[in-house]
């Protein structure tokens, strides 16, 4: 099976979403972010302290080049990767994409409440942070509404919330396998 790529705004859930339907499809699991921290060894931030945003976004994109090639493989991506250089036409030729599109409100309370952990929101108030994800999905939605899959994500507070939205997201997926068959 090509890979399975999820995208979407910080916080969408993206990661927890992507580690159960992997889980639930038997599928290899690969958080970019996590991924790229790994191979060098240094955290987003940091990298990013050091190094410029440009140059995190290379590091990425050497790391989705790596991952295009794995199969059986779900890929959850940074919220940024799909909106830099080709990297969503990529995507798009070599796998299925997943768009986990959720409201602002849901998405500003999710990240406000984890800000401490999120070195692009840490230091803003609840009203900074709806500003800034208002910012960034204006700039982000044409490149995430090119995916071939889209799936609205509600609320994920609960491990049963999690469970239905990942069952969504696994529906979706065959609904768009099946019409692709057909």
């Amino acid at each position: 099976m090509r890979p399975l790529f999820l995208i979407g705004l910080p916080g969408v859930g993206k990661s927890t979403i992507g580690r159960i339907v992997a889980e639930r499809l038997g599928l290899r699991f690969v958080d970019t972010d996590l991924f790229v921290e790994s191979r060098y060894h240094a955290t987003i931030s940091s990298m990013i302290g050091c190094c410029g945003i440009d140059k995190f976004r290379k590091r990425e994109r050497v790391a989705l080049l790596e991952l295009l090639q794995v199969e059986d493989t779900l890929i959850a991506t940074g919220g940024g990767l799909p909106t830099w250089e080709d990297n969503m036409d990529r995507m798009l030729a070599h796998g299925l994409v997943v768009y986990l599109r959720s409201p602002l409100d849901i998405l500003t309370d999710r990240l406000y409440s984890v800000r401490a952990t999120r070195p692009a929101v840490a230091d803003k108030t609840r009203s900074e942070v709806r500003d800034y994800l208002e910012r960034v999905s204006e700039k982000r939605e044409p490149h995430y509404s090119r995916a071939q899959v889209v799936v609205p994500i509600g609320h994920l507070r609960t491990a049963e919330e999690e469970r239905m939205a990942a069952e969504q997201v696994i529906e979706a997926i065959r609904q768009y396998m099946e019409k692709e068959d057909a």
